[in-house]
């Protein structure tokens, strides 16, 4: 019984050592101002003025519109 705990504390032992430890931990639960990306930037639409996130909105002569329609009405 003491030899199968032995066994059992030295696999625990390897794997929190070398596998579990090469997981990168979280340095903080706040993003910083440089962790923000455009895609969390609102943009007005041009032809509508509905906000809209910069991932989703349609660019097209270096105006942001909400969808094709708006686009197309411009």
């Amino acid at each position: 019984m003491l030899k199968w705990l032995l066994v059992i504390g030295v696999v625990a032992a390897v794997y929190y050592l070398f596998i579990k430890k090469s997981a990168p931990l979280p340095k903080s639960g706040k993003p910083s101002s440089k962790d923000t990306t455009d895609e969390d930037t609102l943009v007005p639409c041009e032809t509508c003025g509905t906000y809209v996130s910069v991932h989703e909105a349609y660019l097209k002569d270096g105006h942001y519109y909400c969808s094709v329609e708006c686009m197309k009405k411009a």
